[in-house]
């Protein structure tokens, strides 16, 4: 059964939560932490192919890291909510699946 279509926040501001697959550890130690607190990083501070600033694709308020799932509070800026989570999806789930030999989602 598809998932109902979520109603779009008046401010933007979403809290938004992240787990592991089949509710899998996503963090298993620290560099594991700190690659995935770079790429909050790099949404908030991205920078363009020759190392410029760019505008924020968010704003991100709050976080919570626990060893199987995310919390983070966003605010979209220059792109939506749903892209933003993908961008930080996909990061995320290339740099786990390489150091980890894994295949998939």
């Amino acid at each position: 059964m598809p998932r109902k279509t979520r109603k779009l926040s008046n401010t933007g501001i979403y809290h938004v939560m992240l787990r592991g697959l089949d509710r899998c550890q996503i963090f298993h130690d620290e560099q594991d932490l700190r690659k995935f607190l770079k790429i909050l990083h790099l949404v908030t501070h991205p920078i363009d192919a020759d190392g410029k600033p760019m505008p924020p694709y968010c704003d991100i308020y709050a976080y919570c890291l626990m060893t199987n799932h995310v919390h983070l509070l966003i605010g979209e800026h220059s792109e939506d909510i749903s892209s933003v989570m993908k961008r930080i999806g996909i990061s995320y789930v290339s740099y786990f699946n390489k150091r980890y030999s894994r295949l998939g989602s």
